[in-house]
Parts: C-alpha cells; structure tokens; sequence
C-alpha cells in the first residue's frame, strides 16, 4: 500500500475498480443470492450447495454496499465538486437507504445459515441486520430462532419482544407462537440470571466487608494461579493441560467459602475463617468451616486431638501409633511471601506457583469473582472468560520469571515457617506480619513431635521464629 501511494498508482487501481456503479454489482449480486436461495428452495434433495452460493452471493453484495458513499458524506465535501463532476453519475442513497439495504442482506443471508442450520451464523448475521435497522421483524424473528436453538432462552425472549414492540408487528403471528412456546423457559432463565445477580451482590458486599476486616486488623491476603496452564496445548507441560488442572483444584478458594462476622451478645462483633489443617507426616489433612479470630489454639487442638489414656487409641484411623495428641504436636505457618514481611508494597518476582499478595480491594474482588466464576457459578461463558484472563495472567508471570532465572524450573526456596505456640489465638496467627493468608483460608501444618517427618519439614523449611505470648511484667 504504502508503494501504491508513493508511486501515485493508488489512485489509478481505485478509479479502475469503480468503473462500475457499485450499486448495479451489488444488486446483481443480491439477486443471484435470491435465485440461488429459491433453486435450493425447489431441489430439496440437493439443496446445500444452493444455499452456501446463496450466502456467498449476499456476502458479495454487502461488501460493494459497503462501497457506497451516502449521500450526505458527498454533500458535506465541498472540495470535490471538479473531481465529482468528471464522474460518471452513479446511484445515489440517503444513509438510512444504505442501512435498511445492508439490513436486509444480513437477514437474508442469516436465512440461507437457517435452512442449513449454521445457529451460531444465523445469530452473527441477524444481529448485525437488527444494527442497521431496529424494525426489521424478520431478523428478529431468525435471531430469536438462533437462540432458541443455541438454549440462549434469556437473548431469545429479548429478540421476540424487540420484534414484536416494532411498528405494526405487535400481533405478528411467529414471534407470538415463539413466545407461546419459549415462555416457560425464559422465565426460568430471566429468574436463574436474577438469582446469580443477587448472589454476585452479596458476594460483592461480603468481599468488601473482608478487605475492610483486613485492613483494619492487619491482615494480610494473597492469592494462587486458578489455572496450571496457559493454553489447551501447553508447551511448558509435559502432562495434558486438563490433566494438571484436574490436579490443581485445590487452587480454588475452598468451596468459596469467606471469613464471616458473627455478632456476639456485646457491642463487638467476631469473625470466623475457615482453616485448613495439613498433616503431612501422614498425607491427610482437615477442614475447618468457621475458626473463630478470638479461639485459642490450644483449645481447639484440644478438641481435635484429646488426649489419651493408657491402652486407648486416637479416633484417625490413619494414626497407627497414636501420635495426634494435643501434647504431642507442633503447629507452623508458611511464610507464603518472605520477602514482604516488612513492606505492603510488592518486592520481589512471584514464581508462578507462589503465593502473591493481594495489595488492594479491586484485585482481592477480581480474584474471588474469577474463582467463583471458574468454579461455573456464572455459566460456561463467564467461566471461559475468568480461563482466559487467569492464562493471561500466568502467561505474564511465567514470561517475567524465565527473563530473570532462564527456566520455570528454576524454583524459588521452600517457604520459611514459623512455630505457633497452642496459647495463641487465631487472630495472633494471622495478624503476625509474617503471615500471608492465601485464598482467604488460614493454612497450618501440623506434625508430631517426636515423628521423623518433623525433622525432614524443618530440614527443607528455614523456621524463622516462634509466635508465642509476650512475658508479663511482674506486679
């Protein structure tokens, strides 16, 4: 193009390709559209090769409607009258002419897509018909049946009453029969689409109410990737792509549960987290719904692993030694990001496989409405959209920590832990600077003191410290 220009040839092709009206072409070409459309019409038994030319020929139409110029765009030149006047006189349209013309070969080629079935073009070509001109009740009616065949019932009770609010239209026998027979089935979805709406606002306000908690308290949040692969085909993984994703479920915010404040007979009110308790001497783990800020540790250890008498056994059956007493155990939390431990701003490159804080509101909400939506709370679009968005966001991160270490597989050091003390509380634990609460569940590792998978933990995590009460003064 840019040759074209500075040789002066540009202007040479462009004469020669309007030799012609473009408006005798792209009525010749609406009209073999039309014949082709009827010829699969009348041979029913090869029809979709006719129907295929048909579009083709509407498709050919709309591009030389495409190349013509309204006649306000002419009227507003006024330094082209020489030029317009060794022109030939060509046939004129008003602007709205051109779009009720554009209109009609959309809705016809939407058509030909019908008869061979293509829903996903009838909806394409029927939309952009319905753009150009709002009353043409044909379009509207084919992109109803677009989606009513798609089981897009909410868009089709959309289209069917645009259709019928155009002028004259509003007893129009199809749309009417469509409506009749669709109703139940929009109301549902129209229903189904207020409940998610509802539950997005409550999730909205509850994830405003955390981060307020959070800032106020101190309390650090971060997040994980929700996807272990930037593509379908990814060429960092040696696995299939569903493959690791099926492993990586864990990812999720665990059954999207969030901390939640409960109010207590005082003034105050309390919160309560949910919290995960890994064992890995023995590869299992526990969940706990609501954790309570203000419960010491010490009590509900005590719960969940009495103490025995002699010749009793502990109630996991996975304990053959009886090593799960409250005594008996040592409690940590991982460092999840060591290097902001004494900064709220972002220090250092995040291993894609870290954990990486969450700074403000906005990217804790984006975070959490991303997990649930790929959890399918929002229907498989949204659910491809948050796919696509987290890939994106992994693909920078795994872009970023090639360009520093060279390789994915050069992996940052085992997080550092710190020992929990049973006297502290929850709300110790996690407004320790040193915490990070990743996916907004509290995380601690429990082993047993005595267990040779206790000294192998501590051989792979640096301990940094012990969070335990602060001495009295002596009165």
């Amino acid at each position: 193009e840019e040759e074209l220009e500075r040789t002066g040839l540009a202007e040479a092709f462009a004469a020669l390709q309007y030799d012609d009206d473009p408006a005798v072409t792209m009525n010749e070409n609406k009209q073999k559209g039309t014949n082709a459309f009827l010829d699969g019409k009348r041979n029913q038994a090869n029809n979709i090769q006719y129907f295929r030319d048909a579009v083709n020929h509407y498709y050919e139409a709309i591009a030389w409607a495409n190349k013509i110029e309204p006649l306000e765009s002419k009227q507003d030149g006024n330094n082209n009258n020489k030029e317009e006047d060794k022109e030939p006189q060509f046939q004129t349209f008003t602007e709205q002419e051109l779009d009720e013309i554009k209109s009609t070969l959309y809705s016809n080629a939407a058509l030909c897509h019908l008869q061979l079935k293509n829903w996903g073009h009838v909806r394409e070509d029927s939309q952009k018909a319905v753009n150009f001109n709002k009353d043409n009740v044909k379009a509207w009616y084919r992109l109803a049946k677009a989606h009513q065949m798609l089981q897009q019932w909410e868009e089709a009770g959309s289209a069917i009453e645009s259709g019928l609010n155009c002028e004259g239209e509003g007893h129009n026998k199809d749309l009417l029969k469509l409506q009749s027979s669709l109703h139940d089935k929009i109301r549902k979805a129209r229903l189904a689409r207020q409940k998610r709406e509802r539950l997005r606002a409550e999730r909205v306000s509850h994830v405003k109410q955390v981060w307020k908690h959070c800032t106020a308290a101190g309390i650090k949040l971060g997040r994980v990737a929700l996807v272990a692969s930037v593509s379908d085909d990814d060429e960092d993984d040696h696995d299939s792509a569903e493959a690791r994703e099926s492993r990586w479920h864990h990812h999720f915010p665990h059954t999207g549960l969030l901390p939640i404040q409960s109010s207590s007979s005082s003034s105050s009110s309390t919160w309560s987290w949910p919290c995960l308790f890994l064992y890995p001497s023995h590869s299992q783990s526990d969940f706990i719904k609501h954790f309570g800020e203000e419960e010491m540790l010490a009590m509900r250890m005590a719960e969940m692993f009495p103490e025995i008498e002699t010749g009793q056994e502990t109630a996991m059956p996975w304990d053959y030694n009886n090593e799960f007493q409250c005594s008996q155990l040592a409690v940590y939390f991982e460092v999840n990001c060591p290097g902001e431990m004494k900064t709220t701003k972002k220090t250092s490159l995040v291993h894609p496989d870290s954990v990486e804080r969450l700074l403000d509101q906005a990217a804790t909400m984006r975070f959490y409405e991303s997990s649930r939506a790929l959890k399918g709370d929002e229907g498989p679009e949204m659910a491809n959209l948050a796919k696509a968005v987290e890939r994106k966001r992994l693909h920078k991160q795994r872009k970023a920590w090639k360009k520093k270490h060279g390789s994915l597989w050069a992996l940052p050091d085992p997080c550092p832990v710190v020992r929990v003390h049973p006297a502290m509380t929850l709300n110790d634990i996690l407004t320790d600077p040193r915490m990070v609460v990743a996916n907004f569940v509290v995380t601690l590792v429990v082993i047993p003191e005595q267990h040779p998978a206790h000294a192998e933990y501590l051989k792979e995590h640096d301990c940094v410290g012990i969070l335990q009460p602060s001495e009295q003064p002596a009165k």
